[in-house]
């Protein structure tokens, strides 16, 4: 359910600009030679800022990743406004991001992801959450 008082424009914006910042960021860390886990980290937060605007824009005001994650699935994409597949990345790479950060498992499977859509040897963002 929507909050009344969820954020407005201006926090929409906000986490459209952390979004776009960090796409950037993860072009860099790619152009640069950096780890697949810089260029990881950088894109779920890519997605995840996009995420989250799309979610304070409808009214959502979600306090944990994983109510990002949950929501972006039941609300924007269960509603229809972006396809499967960019749940299903958002996802992926929320558990890429782990996998980063936190040292455990692989992530070398980024590199076959067919939903990780690529753009200049970067995976791209899905148009959706851009």
């Amino acid at each position: 359910m929507p909050d009344d008082d969820a954020p407005g424009a201006a926090a929409v914006e906000d986490q459209l600009r952390q979004a776009r910042q960090a796409l950037s960021d993860a072009e860099g860390a790619r152009n640069a030679n950096l780890s697949d886990a810089a260029v990881i980290n950088r894109l779920y937060y890519a997605c995840f800022h996009a995420a989250q605007a799309a979610l304070y824009d409808r009214g959502f005001e979600p306090t944990t990743h994983g109510g990002v994650l949950t929501l972006f699935g039941s609300e924007i994409v269960g509603e229809g406004d972006a396809p499967r597949t960019d749940g299903r990345v958002l996802n992926n790479l929320g558990e890429l991001r782990q996998q980063a950060d936190y040292g455990y498992g692989t992530i070398d499977y980024l590199c076959t992801d067919p939903p990780i859509r690529r753009r200049n040897g970067v995976p791209s963002v899905p148009r959706s959450l851009r």
